[in-house]
């Protein structure tokens, strides 16, 4: 005997909802794990890559993609390094698969920016002797987690990000900061201490 319309109505609903729910889900960001060497100048990337294009690039002033020069290029895929071709302007083709691919690229002035064309979930890893966390002198971008990793590192992670940067700094700035703040408060004290005991005098 065939089941009446209404009864069917539940499953059918369930149904909608289930592929309602896969659709809006977002879909899980790939890897990419960024080492900053023990001098600071450079870092290391290493990401996952589906397709047969990348475009390495960095913000601009403006916001603008600027094409990132990058050394120690590799492109990986199951058996090994694959070939790639430079199309100029920071683009390499390859043919169309997964892939992992790794490159090298300089640090400027203890500013690391990684930018990327989707959102990765993003590791970067800070050598021994270097930090974020005071805000005057080092800075990460939205939504990171930081935490201590092996041997005295520091990871500051994303889970889904397209351009990351991470000003670090040494112990040894962090201590000249102090220092320098302690003389200007110890200076400003002997300037304002005058002009308040004065103001307390005529207030009496």
């Amino acid at each position: 005997m065939r089941a009446p319309h209404r009864d069917r109505r539940g499953p059918a609903l369930a149904a909608l909802c289930l592929a309602l729910i896969l659709i809006a889900a977002p879909a899980a960001a790939q890897d990419a794990a960024v080492r900053v060497l023990s001098d600071g100048t450079a870092y290391e990337a290493s990401f996952e890559v589906t397709g047969s294009e990348h475009a390495f690039w960095t913000p601009g002033m403006l916001g603008e993609r600027v094409p990132l020069q990058v050394e120690e290029l590799e492109v990986l895929g199951p058996a090994g390094p694959v070939d790639y071709q430079e199309t100029g302007r920071g683009v390499i083709t390859f043919p169309e698969g997964n892939y992992t691919i790794t490159y090298r690229a300089p640090v400027r002035d203890n500013h690391l920016v990684a930018a990327f064309d989707t959102p990765y979930a993003v590791t970067v890893a800070l050598p021994g002797g270097f930090d974020v966390k005071n805000p005057l002198i080092g800075m990460v971008s939205p939504g990171a987690v930081i935490s201590t990793g092996p041997n005295g590192t520091t990871e500051v992670a994303w889970d889904r990000i397209r351009v990351v940067e991470v000003r670090f700094y040494t112990p040894e700035r962090e201590i000249l900061l102090t220092t320098f703040g302690t003389i200007w408060l110890a200076v400003a004290l002997v300037l304002l201490l005058p002009l308040l005991i004065s103001r307390r005098k005529e207030g009496e």
